[in-house]
């Protein structure tokens, strides 16, 4: 095995790969690198409760087995992938596990805007208590046209807010030239994702400059709220903020807040509660009213089979269509069998 002397005969995983075990194989979840590496679950073992062997020591215990050959190439896999190192017996309680809390000073990091042609949002009410509540990150839906004009003038009303990711969801017009979309982009750089969606054809937009911002075409009709809660390995994602979001609290709900076509305050606009109109409630009012943050705290450890998931801390989740309408069942709109890691159409 690479770089391995004598005395350094012990291991330790980077603080940034962790592993996670699911019912049929494990992951290391790098989460400053942003990638993913699927692993047995017997070296998932290994990397926890046998961490604190020596490997002259794992070789020997796994040689009575005839499965040394297999451990050689588990660690020549591990240290090429540079998810460990090697150090001394005495060096091991110098590189302690990651610390996996999360928190965040806003009361909601990030809220939903459904927009159709009913609805009769007062935009900078809206965003103003949003920058009250510290919001970070917003998306807004519109399931009718909408000018580039008009949309222009809606995000300018965040130009001094502190909301500094906006997404996008449009239907695509089809008279758009792509120059239209690159200066709406370049005027309004708070835009990280724009998607106009009820296009001819599935593209994405290449800008070929520095802009960060996500373009892209989908023929998929997007006409109301029924169409979120797809879970797919395209919507995975793999950051510290998630991964150590999803350890306790739900990665789709957590600090959200949503204000449905209608008005209608809720926790996601495909769910039925409501907890005031934005016409007559305050937002800061309704977070505080009884069981709002209820989903808050649905984590994926609690949930049927996505428990058993070893995608379960990069996954989006969805608690607005479940199977059965069960609260702590699988998302009705996931695919993926963890027990067969299959997905399945």
């Amino acid at each position: 095995m690479l770089n391995r002397s004598v005395d350094r005969n012990h291991f330790r995983l980077f603080a940034n790969c962790v592993p996670v075990k699911g019912a049929s194989r494990s992951l290391i979840c790098d989460i400053q690198r942003a990638v993913y590496h699927f692993i047995p679950n017997d070296l998932f073992d290994i990397l926890t409760t046998q961490a604190n062997m020596s490997v002259d020591s794992l070789l020997a215990f796994y040689e009575d087995e005839n499965n040394s050959d297999t451990i050689k190439e588990y660690f020549d896999f591990l240290y090429t992938e540079e998810y460990i190192f090697f150090c001394t017996a005495d060096e091991l309680a110098l590189f302690p596990e990651l610390n996996l809390d999360w928190d965040h000073p806003s009361a909601i990091t990030n809220a939903i805007i459904d927009i159709n042609q009913s609805s009769e949002h007062d935009f900078p009410q809206l965003f103003n208590q949003l920058e009250e509540l510290g919001c970070r990150a917003l998306q807004l839906r519109f399931f009718s046209d909408i000018s580039l004009q008009n949309l222009s003038e809606i995000i300018r009303l965040l130009d001094r807010s502190v909301i500094t990711a906006i997404e996008i969801l449009l239907p695509d017009p089809g008279n758009l030239r792509d120059e239209e979309v690159i200066s709406l982009i370049t005027l309004n750089l708070r835009i990280s994702v724009i998607c106009f969606h009820s296009s001819a054809l599935t593209r994405e937009l290449r800008t070929f400059s520095d802009l960060p911002t996500t373009i892209s075409f989908s023929t998929n009709a997007i006409t109301d709220e029924s169409h979120c809660g797809v879970i797919s390995s395209k919507y995975f994602a793999l950051g510290i903020e998630l991964f150590t979001e999803g350890q306790k609290y739900n990665t789709c709900l957590n600090r959200k807040l949503s204000v449905d076509k209608s008005g209608f305050i809720k926790n996601c606009p495909s769910m039925k509660a409501t907890f005031g109109n934005v016409k007559t409630t305050q937002l800061k009012t309704a977070i505080a009213a009884a069981g709002f943050k209820d989903p808050w705290g649905i984590s994926k450890d609690q949930i049927y089979i996505c428990r058993d998931c070893e995608f379960r801390y990069i996954c989006t989740d969805c608690r607005a269509y479940t199977v059965n309408n069960g609260i702590y069942n699988k998302p009705l709109k996931c695919k993926y069998d963890p027990y067969s890691i299959a997905w399945s159409e």
